[in-house]
């Protein structure tokens, strides 16, 4: 169902004096374009995301995915809330598990969120500015470089986008006419879908992911605006207010206790993986999430896009709609209010966070690119109507060139091609060393497909092992590679590790992330062939 507004026929139009019931439903021809548009800008977001869906290997966090998917509802919700994850996409998850365990089969999940999210972006943004902007909003979302990214990340990004997305669309509904939003809920009248879909949704990312706690707090201050704003509104949007959240606390609160009592209190070490804050990372982040720019998973650098210049004019496009829908006097003030409160709150709460104890990444941002997405729908909806149809017939084919160079970025680290790179070279009587364990893991996801896992036996992260299995004959081989954010050894670090086996005889990079050495023993040849 694609709830809009019929009275917004111009982005122009100045603010009506009579109240506009939020998410009325459209008649006819009207509603039946804009289901049509909504699911058609979904399609196009899911094409994005199932192409080459399969093509780049898991990394850790996927890994984990997999792992918890195939456990039991009980043991998933125990081993989630264990490492201070909340467990509703892993449950989620787990019914796409018979499909298969391959990286497109996992993966599957993340890209029909990410689709739905483009579909409940445009019915929000059509709430507040109109088709045009509702369909340049979700264009930029179904193309976006970091949002179809995440929507081939075997995690629970797009599922919290997807709630807080229609969360956002219900709160401006009520932002745009406090009114009802102040009447009993026994009222016919009453905005009762409003504030039911607000309650689920808010449960919903409450329940998927920690760093979708700033929405509730960037709605509870729009709500307490408005009870501000509207005295003789204040007591009924006050009780609504507060029936809401004690249910949204009451679905929320059992896992945070349960999640308190599996860490033994010490909630807060979750995140002790992320990187200290500064100025490149901060930079890198903003361009991925509102710049329309391809980002690494596992390291702040972002990747070459086809058209470096559409995330700036995506910018100003959306500082332009921002600032137009909030003025005085337009129709769309009070719900663009409602969205600039959600799109600060999120890095403002994370830039506030890291002072403490860095949270700033930029998968933690993600739900707030939509909106941004959401404001820049609204620039497109106010530029001159010549020149405004013009950019959104060119906006498609923008965004694909801009899309197309994420597909051959290396994104994640090529633990498959260095596992097999080993399989064919690791000889019998070889030992491989590494400096974490994780590396092998990481291959075994790959080999074990092939029935061929690195056995415990032959590997090990003991230079002392290493360098006396050298001296009786046998030759060596070195791996080292980032696996998730937390590099814990960098590599000159490993080459200090594996200096006392001398200098290899071989070495190579696989992708950016990885690199494989080989060690032949004293007057033995080396272990990897010419050809390699």
């Amino acid at each position: 169902m694609v709830l809009s507004v019929t009275t917004l026929q111009s982005p122009f139009k100045p603010a009506a004096s009579a109240s506009v019931a939020p998410f009325p439903l459209l008649r006819g021809r009207d509603r039946a374009v804009d289901l049509s548009l909504a699911l058609l800008v979904a399609f196009a977001g899911l094409l994005a995301r199932l192409h080459a869906i399969g093509d780049k290997p898991f990394w850790l966090d996927e890994v984990t995915t997999l792992r918890r998917s195939s456990l039991n509802a009980h043991d998933l919700i125990t081993d989630s809330l264990s490492f201070h994850h909340l467990p509703l996409y892993f449950l989620i998850s787990r019914w796409f598990i018979p499909l298969g365990t391959d990286e497109a089969s996992l993966r599957l999940p993340a890209a029909l969120f990410g689709a739905l999210s483009c579909a409940l972006l445009f019915g929000a943004t059509r709430l507040v500015g109109g088709r045009r902007a509702a369909l340049a909003a979700s264009l930029l979302m179904a193309l976006s470089p970091f949002q179809v990214q995440y929507g081939q990340e075997a995690r629970s990004y797009t599922l919290v986008i997807s709630f807080i997305i229609a969360a956002l669309w219900a709160l401006m509904a009520l932002a745009r006419d406090p009114a009802r939003a102040a009447l009993p809920f026994r009222n016919p009248a009453a905005a009762r879908l409003p504030w039911l879909a607000y309650t689920l949704a808010t449960i919903g990312a409450l329940d998927t992911l920690s760093v979708a706690l700033f929405w509730p707090l960037a709605a509870l201050t729009v709500l307490g605006l408005m009870a501000a704003r509207h005295p003789r509104l204040r007591p009924g949007l006050l009780r609504n207010t507060s029936i809401t959240h004690l249910a949204i606390c009451a679905a929320y609160l059992p896992f945070v206790v349960a999640m308190h009592q599996l860490t033994h209190g010490d909630m807060g070490s979750g995140l002790d993986w992320v990187p200290p804050l500064t100025p490149h990372r901060i930079w890198t982040t903003l361009q991925a999430v509102y710049l329309l720019r391809t980002t690494s998973l596992i390291r702040f650098h972002t990747f070459p896009v086809g058209l470096p210049w559409l995330g700036l004019l995506t910018a100003l496009l959306a500082f332009w709609g921002l600032w137009r829908a909030t003025r005085p006097g337009m129709d769309q003030r009070r719900p663009a209010f409602a969205a600039t409160v959600a799109l600060v709150s999120l890095p403002l709460g994370l830039l506030l966070t890291s002072l403490v104890s860095s949270v700033w990444m930029p998968r933690y941002l993600a739900w707030s690119g939509p909106i941004f997405y959401l404001f820049a729908g609204l620039g497109f909806a106010f530029l001159p109507r010549p020149a405004g149809r013009a950019a959104l017939a060119l906006l498609p084919a923008l965004c694909l060139i801009n899309l197309w160079p994420y597909y051959r970025a290396e994104t994640k680290p090529l633990w498959d091609k260095a596992a097999l790179t080993l399989r064919e070279n690791l000889s019998p009587e070889a030992l491989l060393v590494t400096d974490d364990p994780g590396a092998i893991d990481m291959m075994n996801v790959r080999l074990r497909r092939l029935g061929e896992p690195i056995p415990a036996s032959v590997w090990t992260s003991n230079t002392d092992r290493a360098l006396q299995h050298l001296r009786d004959g046998f030759p060596v081989w070195a791996v080292h590679g980032r696996i998730g954010q937390a590099d814990h050894t960098p590599l000159a670090a490993f080459n200090s590790m594996t200096s006392p086996l001398g200098e290899p005889c071989w070495s190579s990079n696989v992708g950016i992330d990885i690199v494989i050495e080989a060690f032949a023993p004293e007057g033995g040849a080396c272990p990897a062939p010419d050809d390699l």
